[in-house]
């Protein structure tokens, strides 16, 4: 079964969001939201004709978090993304010959599938990001270095998390949410802004 991620803010995927996730509610538009849908074996949907499932990703609500970002000798905020919304179609949540089928991990380790040759190599997450909002002031750090995720202990045990590369690192203060993060390094792509007076 080969499973890909296709970059995707249509309304039909914004629906999917508010009707089948449990939030029932599109991230707040301040916090950038960007989004994929899953493809299987070359399909966008699955037999019931909703969606194979869905990534949303923002930029965190807090600027700093002890330990992890917003502090002296730690990324920015700006270099931080959330993993806020993942939604996998029923269907794929089966098991086969015993077997689960990993939707949730293999898609989200999608967003780390290298990308690019030579000096532009990094991976399709950075990428995506530096195409969905290119940085204001290039001159600070802007590449991202940590994917974190919250994780509702009433609606995930951790295991799709795990399986994709997080790490746990705790629970949050009001203790009913699991916080996984994702280390990525530094990449070699550094965006420059389009030069008009090159172009023919």
């Amino acid at each position: 079964m080969k499973i890909e991620i296709t970059r995707n803010d249509s309304d039909e995927l914004r629906g999917h969001v508010e009707l089948y996730h449990y939030l029932h509610k599109w991230p707040d538009p301040r916090s950038l939201p960007f989004a994929y849908h899953i493809a299987i074996d070359g399909r966008k949907y699955a037999p019931d004709g909703r969606l194979n499932g869905l990534l949303v990703l923002k930029k965190p609500q807090h600027h700093r978090q002890r330990g992890l970002f917003g502090y002296d000798g730690l990324p920015t905020a700006w270099q931080v993304l959330d993993l806020a919304r993942v939604w996998i179609n029923p269907f794929w949540q089966r098991k086969e010959a015993g077997h689960s089928l990993c939707v949730f991990s293999r898609a989200v380790s999608r967003l780390w599938q290298p990308t690019g040759k030579g000096d532009w190599r990094t991976n399709r997450l950075q990428l995506d990001w530096l195409e969905h909002h290119p940085p204001v002031f290039p001159e600070l750090p802007y590449h991202i270095r940590v994917l974190i995720s919250y994780c509702q202990l009433e609606h995930h045990d951790g295991v799709g998390y795990r399986a994709a590369g997080f790490q746990s690192i705790g629970l949050s203060n009001d203790k009913e949410k699991e916080v996984y993060v994702r280390p990525f390094p530094m990449p070699k792509h550094i965006w420059r802004p389009l030069q008009l007076s090159l172009l023919p």
